[in-house]
This record gives C-alpha cells, sequence and structure tokens, in this order.
C-alpha cells in the first residue's frame, strides 16, 4: 500500500464517441451475451438465465452510439433484413429494425449491495466494444453507476484477474487495491505439451497444472472529496463459478498488485507428486458403459402337419447391459474453519490498521459522484 500516492485528477472530459446512456433491456440481450463470450477470459462468465434477471432488476446500463458517423465510422458492418447481424469479430449488433443512432456500444453490470452491505457496491462486469475503447466510454458507464446508486452507497469494488490490462483502467479511475484471492485453476488439455522452466518436454508423470489465476480485489470511494469512510473487504468469498471456498487476503505493504502469489492449499491440489490420479479424477476418466449384445439364436426348424418344412425365427434377447459406474457427487470444496477464522482476524487488524493511516488512490480521472445540499425531490404519498 506504501506504493499509493496522493494525486489530482482530472475532470472526466466527454468520450471521444457520441454515446447515450440508458438501462439495458431485454432486447439488449442478444448483444450482451455476444460480446461477453468474445471476451470471457477477461470478464469472466454469465449464463443467458443470469443476463435475464439482472436485466430485469435494473442492474444492467448500456452505452449506445449516437450518430451515424461513430457507428458507421468505425467498421461495423450492418446487414440488413434481419433482426441482429454479426460484426467483423462476430458480435451481434443489431440491423434494420432499429436506427444507427442507437448501436450499443458497450455494457455494464453491476449493484450497489455487495454481501449485503448497503454502503458498498460492486462492478461485476464492464465490457466495451474493442472499436470504442480508450474512448471513455467505460469511464461514463461506470460514473453512470455511481450517480445512480443509492445514497447510502460510498464504496465501489470489483474483482479482476491479475493478468489482464483492466487493472490499470481501475488504477486510472481511482480504484486502490486492497486484497487479492486465488482465482480458477487452469489446466492442460490433451492435446497440450507441458514443459519445464527452460522449454524441456515433460513427461505425463511429471507435468503439473499451471499457476491459479489470482483476483485484486479494487475498492474506490465514490463520493467527491470523501477522504474519511473506512475501506473494506471480505475475509472469503464462495459464490462465482469456481463454487468453493477461498481466503481473501490484504496485499502485503510494499507489495505491487502485480506481485502477488495465489495461495494454493494441500487439499487443493489434484494429483499427487508420482502422477498418480486421485480417486475423483479417476471416476472421471472412466470409461462410458459398453452395451453388449447376446449372440443371436441359430435359426430352427419346424415340420408342419402337411409334411412341409418351416424355418421358425429366434425368440429375441434383450442386450446385456453391464452395471454403470455410480456418479461421483459433486461437493462444495469447504475451507478450514479455523483457517477462515484467521483470515477475518487478518483482515480486521489490516483494515484498522489502513483506515487510520490517509491512503489516497493515484487517479488519472475523477469519476465521483457529486452529492448535493438538499435531498432529491420526492413525491408525496397519497393519505
Amino acid at each position: 500500500m506504501d506504493n499509493i500516492i496522493q494525486s489530482t485528477p482530472i475532470v472526466l472530459p466527454s468520450p471521444r464517441v457520441d454515446i447515450a446512456i440508458r438501462p439495458a433491456t431485454l432486447d439488449d440481450l442478444a448483444f450482451i451475451d455476444s460480446l461477453q463470450k468474445k471476451t470471457t477470459k477477461q470478464v469472466g462468465w454469465m449464463p443467458t438465465k443470469q443476463f435475464e434477471g439482472k436485466i430485469k432488476a435494473g442492474h444492467v446500463l448500456v452505452a449506445c452510439a449516437t450518430s451515424e458517423q461513430s457507428a458507421v465510422g468505425r467498421g461495423q458492418q450492418l446487414v440488413g433484413g434481419a433482426q441482429y447481424a454479426a460484426d467483423s469479430e462476430g458480435i451481434l449488433l443489431p440491423t434494420a429494425h432499429r436506427p444507427l443512432h442507437t448501436i450499443p456500444v458497450g455494457y455494464l453490470i453491476g449493484n450497489d449491495q455487495y454481501f449485503k452491505r448497503d454502503d458498498v457496491g460492486i462492478i461485476y462486469q464492464m465490457n466495451v466494444l474493442p472499436e470504442y475503447r480508450r474512448s471513455l466510454v467505460a469511464a461514463s458507464l461506470l460514473k453512470a453507476q455511481f450517480e445512480r446508486s443509492a445514497y447510502g452507497c460510498k464504496l465501489y469494488c470489483c474483482w479482476c484477474a491479475q493478468d489482464i490490462d483492466a487493472n490499470h483502467f481501475w488504477e486510472a479511475m481511482g480504484f486502490v487495491p486492497l486484497a487479492y484471492r486465488t482465482g480458477g485453476k487452469g489446466k492442460v488439455s490433451s492435446g497440450q505439451s507441458a514443459v519445464d522452466s527452460e522449454g524441456n518436454q515433460l513427461p505425463t508423470a511429471h507435468r503439473t497444472l499451471p499457476t491459479p489465476r489470482v483476483h485484486i480485489f479494487w475498492q474506490k470511494r465514490i463520493r467527491e472529496g470523501d477522504e474519511s469512510t473506512g475501506w473494506w473487504f471480505p475475509s472469503k468469498t464462495d459464490a462465482g463459478a469456481i463454487r468453493e471456498d477461498r481466503i481473501v487476503l490484504p496485499i502485503p505493504p510494499g507489495v505491487h498488485w502485480s506481485e502477488v502469489q495465489p495461495l494454493i492449499l494441500p487439499r487443493q491440489e489434484l494429483a499427487s507428486d508420482n502422477g498418480q490420479l486421485t480417486e475423483k479424477t479417476k471416476t472421471k476418466r472412466e470409461k462410458k458403459p459398453v452395451v453388449v449384445a447376446a449372440p443371436a439364436a441359430k435359426k430352427g426348424t419346424a415340420v408342419s402337419a402337411r409334411g412341409a418344412l418351416r424355418f421358425s425365427l429366434p425368440t429375441p434377447q434383450k442386450p446385456e447391459v453391464m452395471d454403470k459406474p455410480k456418479p461421483v457427487k459433486r461437493t462444495k470444496v469447504k475451507a478450514d474453519p479455523r483457517m477462515i477464522s484467521a483470515a477475518r482476524e487478518l483482515r480486521d487488524r489490516w483494515l484498522e490498521r489502513i483506515n487510520e493511516t490517509p491512503i489516497l488512490p493515484s487517479a488519472k480521472y475523477e469519476v465521483c459522484r457529486q452529492i448535493s445540499e438538499s435531498p432529491r425531490s420526492m413525491p408525496l404519498l397519497a393519505a
């Protein structure tokens, strides 16, 4: 945390392209889903049903191009006659059924509540078309999310994989890296070859799984001029696509966010040192049950009452089916309760320390929310 110094950010200028930000509708689902599939490694993955729920709950914002020049001049190829058409990168865009000035170019998924806390919000996904990046479209989406949040929300956070360039965006927006956790485990597929540090081919028994990704926890005070709201981060997370307990640790002082290493627990290892498979892995690799048909009976002959020979058909027999292996029930990996308690105590001690010392982000742009002196005008309720 010592590398974070105070700086004077500049006021967020207007986007370099003409855009308008609005709440998403179900008509935007095809665009959001197709853009997510192109950048799953960067933004994560959400099923379509979850997208629908987020849209219906009002947790999704969409940035749209507001001029024909900004939409067509950036190489978007539109084909009429269908509701959606794919551009040069395969991302679905609306066609003649929508005017050009409403073409979506990016979206944001967020909520002004995180871990049931009313003072902390979260950004789940931020995604912009490649041709519209570095045009302050994402920054405008972020500022719009801050402005529409509840009055009591003072902090916003996000999880970002350590190995992608989006971390520099969050840093430029004034977010502070507070903690980290171990992300998803990589895997070596059957078609890939494993090599050591010197580039030598490794035999199968000596191949190891790649190092898991690290997720950085970024947080920002969203109110303009706020320097007193205490920082916070969870000590454990158990949701998301991984579906297992993950301990959250603070970033040590003097360590940059790009230098932290993942924490691997012994119980989470998938293979032993000798390359032998565990019982769970063995069950997964068992062959599918093979259906073996019984040999057909030979055709017999029968003599009719008139002395003519007639051939009788064999009685059909049911094929014998081998016993199917019992399916392995996927159990959620739970962390040791003692480790969870220790992580919570470490978190509390660390937050007590950094909240006593003024820590200000090194922001490039000012995207904070301006709180007026008078409350918003609310309609009177009928008596």
